[in-house]
């Protein structure tokens, strides 16, 4: 049994960064990213952190991995923050994507939140998604 963590965090990079996700007046956002280079402009996607648990049965081997995603916007107001989660939500959920070496049971959204950071301008989106892979 292999956990598929990095082989999962490719496709959800891939498919975030082949599609085009836009800001608030349309145009394209800085980037998805792992880790964000300094500097980067607002707004953009990190892939954040992931949890995995043991989702086998006596016959299948297979993982629940949970994924966050991170949305940035200094954006006045909510609607940027908000616009960039319902793009990730409309590529990620129930989508149909392929993860090198497993069976990507299914992706399903099931939390998120936004946040105002300290500085008073920064909105943050947090998103979760729960993925169930299974060796191929």
């Amino acid at each position: 049994m292999a956990l598929h963590s990095f082989e999962l965090q490719k496709t959800v990079f891939t498919a975030l960064n082949g599609r085009s996700i836009t800001n608030e007046q349309g145009a394209s956002i800085s980037g998805v990213f792992d880790d964000v280079p300094a500097g980067t402009a607002y707004p953009y996607i990190r892939i954040g952190e992931e949890t995995v648990v043991d989702n086998a049965t006596k016959t299948l081997d297979s993982n629940e991995h949970t994924i966050t995603i991170h949305c940035w916007s200094q954006y006045a107001g909510m609607k940027e923050i908000k616009l960039l989660m319902q793009q990730v939500y409309t590529i990620l959920h129930d989508s149909s994507l392929s993860v090198s070496g497993a069976n990507l049971i299914n992706l399903r959204h099931e939390f998120e939140t936004t946040l105002l950071e300290g500085d008073g301008i920064t909105r943050h989106g947090v998103m979760r998604f729960r993925a169930v892979l299974f060796d191929t």
